[in-house]
């Protein structure tokens, strides 16, 4: 009966062993891929990172972010000449649908984070898709309202589309910007009036505030 209690001890000793052995090789896999997909976000190799990683939030921002670079260069590609648009493997509507699809991706990982949602408004700006704004800024401002590190991004954004800004929210940002930086407001007031979207700000914030701008 000893010696079976014996070997039973020196069995179960020599699993948990394996067992932990395992769970070692485990965690510095996974520490090293974790690395492995920094280094290459770092170094710009975004396909690499990507292919090594379908679950990065970190990944699918920096992919999102090269996208809509990319459909800013090829927009500009393609008001030159026709030809530069044949050469091209990629539209700048493509791009910005891959950007979208990238912001999609990092929003679903992430859903708290304010940030990819700003991301998101941006690209849905470009798309001109009105309902997906709409909703967008709801969303941030449900989200996030105290969020302070949003303002300049999400007003400069909310007035470029201003037209198609619902009431309630229209109310929420001229009160945010009501209460911002001068140097915030004056960046926001110069995109608002490039897009002829500035009167409502003139007309809604203290004179005070505005009169040198309007």
């Amino acid at each position: 009966m000893i010696r079976m209690s014996t070997m039973k001890t020196v069995f179960n000793t020599v699993h948990l062993r394996k067992v932990v052995i395992v769970f070692l090789a485990l965690a510095t896999l996974l520490l090293f891929h974790t690395s492995l997909v920094s280094a290459l976000l770092s170094l710009g190799y975004l396909d690499a990172a990507d292919s090594l990683s379908s679950n990065n939030p970190d990944v699918a921002e920096a992919q999102a972010t090269r996208y809509r670079q990319l459909a800013v260069e090829l927009a500009e590609a393609e008001q030159e000449t026709e030809q530069a648009v044949k050469q091209e493997m990629m539209t700048s509507w493509q791009a910005q649908l891959k950007s979208r699809e990238y912001w999609l991706q990092a929003i679903n990982l992430r859903p708290t984070w304010p940030y990819y949602h700003l991301g998101a408004l941006d690209i849905e700006v470009l798309l001109r898709d009105k309902v997906a704004i709409q909703q967008r800024i709801k969303h941030i401002i449900k989200l996030a309202p105290n969020e302070r590190g949003l303002d300049e991004g999400l007003l400069t954004l909310a007035f470029f589309v201003w037209d198609w800004v619902e009431p309630t929210e229209q109310a929420w940002l001229l009160a945010r910007l009501a209460d911002v930086r001068y140097s915030t407001l004056k960046t926001v007031f110069s995109y608002a009036k490039q897009a002829g979207h500035h009167y409502d700000i003139c007309a809604h914030l203290a004179w005070k505030k505005v009169k040198g701008l309007c």
